[in-house]
């Protein structure tokens, strides 16, 4: 029964404006949500989202720690849908939009009282009913990103502008209902220089063309097509250029197709455009969930096998999470102490708090409380829904250029930013001595040797993760084209290539020419190499698998034949200066020339993983290093757009030299700012070595941070680098870190795969093994989805996480 308590008539509640976040659907702490029995609890006075049923009961927590007493509980209840209702109205455009749900449930609220053990409050309170408005017509927080319609701009090219039409001989309008090398009927481009027809590519699920489109492009060179059943009277059609590798418009469609003979304002559009393709793969995609033999893959759901909802682009960020929240490491920092964590937190918006969202998200995965199954009409088991990470994202990604948004991004340069959020905010709590991301650290060493007097330098780097270069073999294609039975050979272009191979590859010696020796004074040639110094606990290995062709980024779909049994990555350590070598003397010789060493720069500290993948992508190393300066370490997409806008400035291919300023201000004495200090003390680091890389990055906090964490664990006096710490002698093989002196055997127990043939789209799904012995066994995350994986293929893999075997 509703009753008038003391604190609802003495409340004073301000109605959440237009900008607040208000967390109505979800709980903060929790992935309990609205649907279930118990619904969820607004807070009526910061708006917070908690459960009040269930074994957490965050609303009540939340009262007690805030004083903040009154709720509006909200719970969704789904209305039986009718055959004839309304059909939603045909999307056109490249776009998510708000769907109204008022047809699809009802919604029931009601106030409650926390100072009163929970008890119902009577409804129409006029100091309370204005808020309670504001609250059930608010926008849901973690929606309020995803609202605001994303969309594909297509434009034009100059390859659509300076078309030169010449028909091919026998073309005709009766041939362009099939494809000219196939069978086909759907899914057909015509060449707009000679109108040639012919199907699109073949997707990764065996759906779509044969390739002809795209043969005959390679064959003749004609670069744009449009795709019949798309156009429209209007004069617009799906059009493609496949120099650019992209969707383009034209805007002379209508002059560009009277050449054969084609009236545009007569044509109907009878087939789904890229854009609505693409939009429905966003919104709901699904690839084969079977074996070769057509056999369905087994749905699971339990601790450890919840899958993650897919938010609109958000598989890249998914699969990374399962394999990295698979790790034991991860799991035990952030679920077992979870319950410890809400109960201790001082932050009073969880929603905000990373390390609420770790906790919360590790509970959500390893509780199994989220991972049920569904059950179909006729009782056969479906799949499990899966938990919304929005909250989670949300939180850690923060202000981020590219992951705040809804776009598609790379899952190797989430994973980076996800490692370096982690840390930071790990360094904040116990000075980092619980940070899971340690399970990634190990060092790399960088040996030198001047071939003209034998002397050598190591130096010693810490590292998260290696990057992998391929191996390009071409195998010959098939001779008959046009036969379906053809397809799937006609598709592979690549020999596979073993995983030991790419590891030679990666550790081989290197010529350096035009190399300074310190000892010869003199430019000569050296050896150079990069093995490993120690190993990780997780190695955690990218495949460099785009490179630039035409200057447009191309995936390389080279299948790496990776062993599921232990590998020894022994061969590949380093060894240090071995006895009888004798090290190369310092580079700079202050005391020689006091003034000409103040006049060095100091050399800003660059992601070398980003700069090698750019490398791997056909950019020389000199734009390569200068872009991933000039856009501030910021991961490989954005420094690959920062060397296409500047490809045409004159100084792109000369050096950047960094100021003199700044490298006189590390040789000076230490001056930086006290509250820069304070905040990165607050992370966990040594004051002296803050105050060295704030001179060193003149005095750029952001720049410091990142240096810091480039090069933790390293020593030295502020502005004297001349005992470089990272120079090393090793007599011995270096050791390997975590509490193991000679391990290096690892095993494949996670991977993340790109799906599809553009860098620019596609899906990530994640195979994870898990298990002991005999009860190893693989599954397979599929956003929501999760099934038992009988046969785990990590030959066309992205992202490899090999587990030492200690």
């Amino acid at each position: 029964m509703a009753m008038i308590c003391e604190h609802a008539l003495n409340s004073r509640l301000t109605p959440p404006s237009s900008s607040t976040p208000v967390y109505k659907e979800e709980c903060t702490q929790c992935f309990d949500n609205h649907d279930m029995d118990g619904g969820i609890e607004v807070c009526l006075s910061c708006f917070n989202g908690g459960c009040s049923e269930g074994p957490h009961q965050h609303a009540q927590q939340h009262s007690m720690k805030t004083g903040h007493y009154l709720t509006l509980n909200i719970r969704r209840i789904a209305k039986t849908q009718s055959s004839d209702d309304e059909r939603p109205a045909k999307q056109t455009k490249l776009e998510i939009r708000e769907e109204s749900d008022e047809n699809k449930y009802e919604y029931q609220t009601f106030v409650r009282c926390w100072g009163c053990s929970g008890a119902k409050v009577e409804d129409g309170l006029e100091n309370i009913e204005p808020t309670v408005q504001a609250v059930i017509h608010a926008v849901e927080a973690s929606k309020g990103s995803e609202i605001k319609a994303w969309s594909e701009e297509v434009t034009a090219c100059a390859h659509f502008e300076s078309l030169e039409q010449s028909l091919a001989d026998g073309f005709g309008l009766e041939k362009m209902h099939q494809c000219s090398s196939c069978d086909k009927h759907d899914n057909l481009w015509m060449c707009l220089v000679c109108g040639h027809v012919g199907c699109g590519r073949r997707q990764y699920d065996g759906t779509g063309g044969n390739n002809h489109a795209i043969e005959h492009f390679e064959k003749t060179g004609h670069k744009v097509s449009i795709k019949l059943g798309t156009i429209t009277p209007e004069g617009t059609a799906d059009a493609y250029c496949y120099a650019c590798d992209d969707n383009k418009m034209d805007p002379n469609l209508a002059r560009h197709l009277t050449a054969f003979g084609i009236n545009v304002s007569a044509q109907q559009k009878t087939e789904k455009s890229i854009a609505e393709l693409q939009l429905e793969q966003n919104l709901k995609f699904d690839f084969s969930m079977t074996t070769a033999d057509g056999v369905k893959l087994q749905p699971v759901a339990g601790p450890g096998l919840t899958g993650l909802r897919n938010l609109g682009n958000s598989c890249y960020m998914g699969s990374v999470l399962q394999c990295v929240f698979g790790i034991d490491r991860f799991r035990d920092r952030y679920f077992p102490s979870a319950a410890e964590h809400f109960a201790m937190c001082t932050n009073s918006r969880p929603a905000q708090c990373v390390l609420c969202q770790l906790h919360k998200l590790a509970d959500g995965l390893w509780s199994g409380r989220y991972a049920v199954l569904d059950t179909g009409s006729e009782g056969e088991m479906g799949h499990q829904r899966g938990i919304p990470p929005a909250q989670f994202k949300s939180a850690i990604a923060k202000d981020h250029y590219e992951f705040s948004t809804m776009r598609q991004q790379d899952a190797f340069e989430f994973f980076q930013h996800l490692n370096k959020q982690v840390n930071i905010i790990e360094r904040s709590v116990a000075s980092g001595s619980r940070d899971p991301t340690k399970v990634f650290d190990y060092s790399t060493e960088e040996r030198i040797q001047c071939t003209q007097c034998k002397k050598v330098r190591c130096k010693i780097q810490r590292a998260i993760s290696a990057s992998l270069p391929v191996i390009k073999r071409f195998v010959e294609q098939p001779g008959s084209q046009g036969e379906d039975d053809d397809a799937d050979a006609q598709k592979q272009h690549f020999a596979p290539v073993s995983f030991k191979e790419c590891l030679d590859l990666m550790t081989r010696d290197e010529t350096v020419e035009g190399y300074n020796c310190p000892e010869c004074k003199v430019a000569t040639l050296a050896v150079k190499s990069t093995r490993f110094a120690t190993f990780p606990k997780v190695l955690a290995v990218q495949v460099r698998r785009f490179e630039l062709v035409n200057w447009v980024p191309q995936k390389l779909d080279i299948p790496i034949v990776v062993p599921l049994e232990p590998v020894d990555l022994g061969p590949y350590q380093g060894h240090g200066i071995r006895p009888g070598e004798e090290k190369l003397p310092e580079t700079e010789e202050a005391e020689q020339d006091n003034s000409n060493t103040q006049s060095q720069p100091v050399e800003e500290a660059i992601d070398e993983t980003v700069v090698e993948q750019l490398e791997s992508m056909g950019f020389p190393r000199v734009r390569c290093v200068k872009a991933v300066r000039k856009t501030g370490n910021c991961g490989a997409e954005v420094a690959m757009n920062w060397i296409f806008e500047h490809m045409d400035d004159p100084d792109i291919d000369v050096a950047d030299e960094p100021s003199t300023q700044s490298a006189a201000a590390s040789h000076s004495s230490p001056s930086v700012d006290p509250e820069a200090v304070e905040q990165l003390m607050a992370m966990g680091f040594d004051r002296r070595r803050i105050e060295k890389e704030l001179i060193n990055a003149g005095g750029d906090p952001n720049r410091a941070l990142d240096r810091l964490l480039s090069f933790d664990g390293e020593s030295g006096d502020v502005g004297n680098d001349a005992n470089d710490a990272n120079d090393v002698t090793m007599a011995s093989p270096a050791k390997a870190s975590d509490d193991s002196e000679t391990a290096s055997k690892f095993e494949l127990t996670g991977f993340v795969s790109h799906k599809g043939s553009s860098v620019h789209c596609g899906h990530y799904i994640a195979n994870i093994r898990q298990g002991l012995g005999s009860d190893t066994q693989w599954f397979l995350f599929n956003d929501s989805k999760v099934v038992l994986q009988t046969n785990p293929d990590p030959e066309q893999a992205y992202i490899y996480f090999f587990t030492r075997s200690d």
